[in-house]
């Protein structure tokens, strides 16, 4: 994950031989932001394939009662519901990041290593 190397460039300490190692700048904010965004989908996607995977076992072990039914049916309305919100948070942070002025080049630019 870059994500974390690019955390420690920013937040690493500067006193190596270059002072301006260890920070960012607002053009940094971008990317990082971006590649947050990015796990956490992924995250996401993965925790909602795994409660798929419940689900059918829920449904299976229950032998078709209409109670295992309903439960099923409700933890797939759960993920449909989860995955509606996860994706709408990630445009609404985009939405937010081009109110501010950041550029799309900047968002989908990783971090140079430093």
């Amino acid at each position: 994950m870059q994500l974390f190397e690019s955390l420690s460039v920013c937040f690493g300490n500067g006193e190596k031989a270059d002072p301006y190692l260890g920070g960012c700048g607002w053009k940094d904010l971008g990317p990082i932001i971006n590649e947050l965004l990015q796990n956490i989908i992924l995250l996401g996607v993965f925790i909602a394939t795994i409660m798929i995977f419940y689900a059918g076992f829920v449904l299976v072990k229950g032998e078709g009662s209409p109670q295992s039914r309903s439960r099923a049916k409700s933890i797939f309305l759960n993920i449909v519901i989860g995955m509606i919100l996860l994706i709408g948070a990630y445009y609404i942070v985009e939405f937010a990041l081009d109110s501010l002025g950041v550029n799309a080049e900047f968002r989908q630019d990783s971090l140079p290593k430093r």
